[in-house]
């Protein structure tokens, strides 16, 4: 008996010898833990910008000419395209041969200002009443753009924010715009029937060489404030959990989980009121795998193209 408990005693000591060498392994392994890679982001201070993207077609001062009596057409001077100078003649009539009457004073078109010919809806032997349009013609150098944008956008317009409009597509050449007015109704677009109720929003070309015709159709994008200035994360730093929101914040090669309180966004960025400083980078991506002390390999964030 007493050499089987000698056995059993030698035995026990060496289970646990080799127990005691397992957590101390454990715990130096998991002190060498492989590191989270995380991208990150420091909090900083700056404007919450707000892209706007709509659309809108190019207006300008135009008028629809007519005669002043009612007769045939026996001459059209202009072309669809042409440029014409304040008075010149654009188109005659014979009056009065709808009424089997036979010559009489002539009666003309004259343009009421420099600009271009955009239609002729009359030709010549065509027989017009008084006041029916011949001719339509717009200003020279006087055009705008009208915008439709949704109306929680458009309160935040402002007299001279800039954007830029294409004609085509994002691809093509951008023309800058700045705000000139905005409406204070929500209507709907003339040329959309059905359309949602939208604020007009007036711009006006900046600077010189804005060549594109009254009545294209355009895209138009840009930023303005909503805020200008604010404590700002990314948006998708931000966990939320049972009606809390917190961040994890990296110090160190760890992280640790921080409540904050958050303010408005613009999808892509958050205000935050209270819980993180300037400065403080906060992880982004990869905070699936994050538990509280987690070792951690960050790198900055890469800005992705929308």
């Amino acid at each position: 008996m007493t050499i089987l408990k000698k056995l059993w005693a030698t035995k026990r000591r060496r289970w646990a010898l080799v127990l005691a060498v397992l957590v101390v392994w454990g715990a130096v392994n998991h002190g060498r833990r492989k590191p989270v890679e995380v991208e990150v982001a420091a909090a900083k201070t700056g404007p919450l910008m707000l892209t706007i993207a709509a659309s809108g077609k190019v207006d300008g001062p135009a008028s629809d000419l007519s005669f002043n009596d009612s007769g045939k057409i026996v001459e059209l001077y202009v072309e669809e395209g042409d440029p014409v100078t304040e008075g010149q003649t654009l188109a005659r009539i014979e009056p009065g041969l709808q009424f089997g009457q036979s010559g009489g004073a002539l009666d003309v078109i004259l343009a009421p200002y420099d600009g271009y010919v955009v239609t002729i809806s009359k030709r010549e032997g065509a027989v017009v009443n008084q006041g029916v349009p011949v001719l339509r013609v717009v200003r020279r150098g006087a055009m705008w753009v009208t915008a439709y944008i949704d109306a929680e956008d458009a309160v935040h317009l402002r007299a001279g924010q800039r954007f830029d409009c294409r004609a085509g597509g994002y691809l093509s050449r951008p023309w800058p715009l700045q705000v000139k007015s905005v409406g204070h109704e929500a209507v709907q677009r003339e040329d959309v029937p059905g359309s949602a109720r939208q604020v007009r929003v007036r711009l006006t070309p900046v600077g010189v060489g804005f060549g594109l015709p009254v009545g294209t159709p355009v895209d138009l994008d840009g930023e303005v404030p909503l805020l200008d200035q604010a404590l700002l994360i990314p948006a998708a730093a931000v966990v939320r959990e049972d009606g809390q929101a917190y961040v994890w914040v990296v110090e160190g090669e760890r992280v640790r989980r921080a409540g904050v309180r958050i303010g408005d966004n613009n999808f892509r960025e958050v205000v935050v009121l209270s819980g993180l400083s300037e400065g403080q980078e906060v992880v982004v991506s990869g905070k699936t795998e994050l538990g509280a002390d987690t070792l951690v390999k960050t790198k900055p964030l890469e800005e992705r193209q929308s």
